[in-house]
């Protein structure tokens, strides 16, 4: 089995890494997203097995033991995500490249185990005031969330400090602008251009 690339988004809660990997999906057919898996409750218009595989905490916790991950963290208690090796598997055998959407130290995590062809690119907001206001509106319509904003705010100031640990930063300050410096860092990554 040919070893396509890996794009490695990664960053705060807040940041805009979702929105971006849609748009990185819609411009480029030879990516295909890696569903994780997460103990998180679904958000509205979310779908098992598209957006992530919603396990219980004891599942997880049963493939952490049986070496299904290639990566996993508890992100905070009994809130864990993960990647799956028969995920990354299965989109090579599609002959595809590989699209994370994944939390900072999952994303550190898959550039080590993969350093010879993955690409990781750390989102970034340009003020905690900024990444406040996008996770109180969030918070507004997501019933079931259960970790406060001050505990996000203090997990995001921790996760910036990992920024130089990735390939590039991309400051979302403009959506536009970020969505088109990501199409443009994956197409030379992918095109070699």
């Amino acid at each position: 089995m040919k070893k396509g690339k890996m794009i490695i988004l990664s960053g705060p809660s807040g940041s805009g890494k979702t929105t971006i990997s849609h748009c990185l999906l819609s411009k480029f057919p030879e990516l295909k997203f890696s569903v994780s898996c997460t103990t998180r409750s679904i958000r509205k218009n979310e779908k098992h097995g598209k957006d992530y595989y919603f396990l219980s905490v004891n599942s997880f916790i049963s493939k952490i033991k049986t070496h299904q991950f290639v990566e996993w963290e508890e992100v905070y208690p009994n809130l864990f995500y993960g990647t799956l090796k028969n995920e990354i598997f299965k989109i090579w055998k599609l002959n595809k490249h590989i699209l994370f959407d994944i939390d900072v130290k999952g994303g550190l995590n898959l550039k080590k185990k993969y350093p010879n062809n993955s690409l990781s690119i750390f989102i970034m907001v340009n003020s905690i005031k900024i990444l406040k206001k996008r996770l109180f509106t969030r918070s507004c319509y997501e019933k079931h969330n259960k970790i406060n904003i001050n505990t996000r705010l203090d997990k995001a100031r921790k996760e910036n400090n990992y920024a130089k640990l990735f390939d590039y930063v991309l400051f979302n300050i403009d959506l536009y602008q970020t969505k088109k410096k990501a199409i443009q860092i994956i197409s030379n990554f992918i095109y070699g251009k």
